[in-house]
């Protein structure tokens, strides 16, 4: 296990390590920005969004950065149509609505963090990432790498040579998914939220920013992906066990952070390979076995180990769920099998766990299991409602 400033090496690796994408684990840079223009009084965590943005449509005006920073604004997930600019982006983002009340629930959503990027914009004057450059990765001895202009050309680097960044990520979305670095860099901002950080670390990011986003501001479980989520930080378990993380994939690379700070500890991790989420799966149990219990996602905790009914126990679910442009479709096989196809073509097989929590096994890996849930209209009793991968969403047909 990695502490702050060093980073695990493990059999075969070499002492060298490479700049891989951060993928979504750049929202917490992108969050970190935001607090500490919070503590400067450059920006309020409940001034809602339209104070800032004059564009901000009437449909979202309930939004506030608390919101967007833990997943309960209710914004889509993705920016609607192309991205085009930030302030394009979110404009259109917000002009798609709201799919519940702010703070009521957790939805994943990338496009909030574009609009938590145009507000630090709009506080500095500068660009997010000249912001997070000066603010944060330059006080932390970290070369700014950034994949939406890509790096060296377009390329990743790694210990095979590089590959191609596929897709690029649009400008509008390089607050949410654009950074790229070295394992030791992770290490070195996860030191930043410590129980025993040093001087430096509390200059740049202070206690009461710290304390703010290792806690969950509203009462919105992140159902399926942890225990709770803080400002940035996805939590796993609560008290002084409590662990913050977050997980990341993107263009074949897998990103995994956590870090428990009443041990002081950190563990980054980097994997140039599409097989990389497994090699941070069997790292986890390595250590635990070891002793340290390693915040995860409760997948395959919260349900029974045994399923009440298979499929059966499912509510009548087929058809289409959407979440803004993101469309999941669910249908029964002749054999009367549910099977859920998200955005990507991935088919889940469903399996019910009483009425309203679901295990989905994707086809071509059975022995991997998610969690989801399903909410019911209190008055018809049908489903309307869907938690899957950290997205709510909508019944449509």
């Amino acid at each position: 296990m990695a502490r702050a400033g060093e980073f695990f090496a493990g059999e075969g690796s070499t002492a060298e390590s490479v700049t891989l994408p951060f993928a979504s684990v750049t929202k917490l840079f992108t969050a970190t920005v935001a607090m500490q223009l919070v503590t400067d009084g450059d920006l309020d965590l409940d001034e809602p969004v339209r104070d800032r943005l004059s564009s901000w449509a009437d449909a979202a005006s309930g939004v506030t950065l608390r919101h967007l920073l833990s997943h309960c604004s209710g914004l889509v997930c993705d920016a609607p149509g192309e991205p085009g600019s930030a302030a394009r982006a979110a404009t259109a983002t917000a002009a798609a609505g709201l799919l519940f009340p702010p703070g009521s629930a957790f939805s994943y959503s990338n496009a909030g963090f574009t609009v938590v990027g145009r507000l630090i914009e709009t506080a500095t004057g500068m660009s997010w990432r000249q912001a997070v450059t000066d603010f944060l990765l330059g006080p932390l001895d970290i070369a700014p790498a950034f994949l939406g202009g890509a790096v060296r050309g377009g390329h990743v680097v790694t210990r095979n040579g590089t590959v191609p960044i596929a897709p690029a990520v649009p400008r509008a979305a390089e607050p949410a998914a654009a950074l790229a670095g070295r394992v030791e860099d992770l290490a070195a901002f996860g030191g930043l939220f410590l129980d025993d950080r040093d001087g430096a670390s509390r200059a740049l990011l202070d206690d009461e920013a710290v304390a703010a986003m290792r806690q969950p501001p509203f009462d919105a479980a992140p159902f399926g992906l942890a225990d709770a989520w803080g400002l940035g930080w996805a939590l796993y378990g609560a008290g002084p066990g409590r662990w913050l993380g977050l997980d990341a994939a993107g263009a074949g690379t897998a990103c995994h952070v956590r870090v428990h700070p009443a041990s002081g500890t950190v563990l980054a991790f980097q994997a140039d390979s599409a097989a990389g989420a497994a090699a941070w799966g069997d790292l986890v149990t390595l250590l635990r076995g070891e002793g340290p219990a390693v915040g995860m996602p409760p997948a395959g905790a919260a349900a029974p180990s045994t399923a009440t009914g298979g499929d059966r126990a499912l509510p009548d679910c087929t058809g289409r769920w959407v979440n803004g442009e993101t469309v999941y479709r669910i249908s029964r096989t002749a054999s009367g099998t549910a099977v859920l196809e998200d955005d990507d073509g991935t088919e889940y097989h469903l399996s019910g766990h009483g009425v309203r929590v679901f295990s989905a096994r994707p086809a071509e890996k059975p022995d991997t299991e998610h969690l989801g849930r399903f909410l019911t209209d209190p008055e018809s009793g049908r489903a309307t409602l869907m938690q899957f991968a950290g997205r709510l969403m909508r019944r449509a047909a």
